[in-house]
């Protein structure tokens, strides 16, 4: 269902980002929408593509588009855009095909590589453990953590023991999800009342509970609560920054494209297509030097 300019103000979408419904569902963007290559072409390289990548043309590439500056909908309420847009851009380019943004949840981005539905993942993925029992990961961001809260409270947020006693919203299936779960006796442990936790399927739905005061702190990647703390600072402020934390894009595990993939996104920065992308958005500091391959495990 297409969103109105209603929903997406009540949503604070133009509050928050730099152009329209910029944290809204996912289901309003064309799948069949193929972005062409701009340049960067390797014939070699296309033709060591699986038959069905070649015949279709284009990668097919999921997304989560309520992450600003990473993915999110344009003005048109229709155009996925982003950092991690542009990239998987930039990589399709250097095999000569296009790419078919597939919008999805964070949840549901490992059990679709594993289903065959994405070629790519780009979505601020942390490689962990678990999620290597079923796909393979390519390190191309250094992400990490952050702490956002009303713009009229004064708490700080640099440790778990910060967060004790107060409510706390995450999103299904993220890495925050999966942190507090591993550190629940962490307020039992210090003597003091135990957080609260508020899960919510997306960052649109996660921002509005904080912005209507349902949750004291949402605990997501540091590239959005930074980037919604920066555009609306009479709604939002970054209370905390938290580890560090790499960011790799999936593919199925043993997937023929690994390699492949890798190679082009070593290319991308050393040509400096990478940080010409991460200028754009602002995400200078989250350049990594190098990639790497971290393959499924068991």
């Amino acid at each position: 269902m297409r969103r109105t300019p209603r929903l997406c103000a009540a949503a604070l979408v133009l509050a928050v980002t730099l152009t329209g419904c910029g944290l809204g569902s996912a289901g309003a963007a064309d799948p069949t929408a193929v972005a062409r290559p701009h340049g960067r072409c390797d014939p070699a390289v296309h033709a060591a593509l699986p038959a069905p990548i070649r015949q279709r043309g284009a990668f097919q590439v999921a997304m989560v588009p309520d992450t600003p500056p990473m993915a999110y909908y344009a003005e048109d309420d229709a155009t996925i855009v982003g950092f991690d847009r542009d990239m998987s851009q930039a990589i399709a380019d250097v095999f000569c095909v296009g790419t078919v943004p597939m919008p999805t949840n964070i949840d549901a981005v490992v059990p679709g590589l594993a289903a065959g539905r994405y070629d790519l993942v780009l979505a601020s993925l942390a490689p962990t453990a678990e999620r290597r029992k079923k796909a393979d990961f390519v390190t191309y961001y250094n992400g990490g953590q952050g702490f956002l809260a009303a713009h009229d409270t004064h708490f700080p947020v640099s440790s778990y023991e910060d967060l004790c006693g107060r409510s706390i919203g995450v999103v299904v299936g993220s890495v925050q999800q999966g942190q507090l779960d591993q550190a629940a006796s962490t307020c039992a442990d210090a003597g003091r009342p135990a957080w609260r936790i508020s899960l919510f399927p997306n960052g649109n739905a996660a921002v509005l509970a904080l912005r209507s005061a349902r949750i004291d702190v949402l605990y997501f990647s540091i590239s959005l609560t930074q980037y919604v703390a920066s555009k609306s600072p009479g709604l939002f402020r970054l209370a905390g920054r938290y580890k560090r934390s790499i960011v790799a894009l999936g593919l199925k595990r043993d997937s023929p494209l690994t390699g492949a993939v890798h190679e082009a996104v070593r290319r991308l920065m050393a040509d400096g297509t990478y940080r010409s992308i991460l200028d754009k958005w602002g995400l200078q500091e989250n350049q990594l030097d190098d990639t790497e391959i971290l393959k499924g495990q068991s």
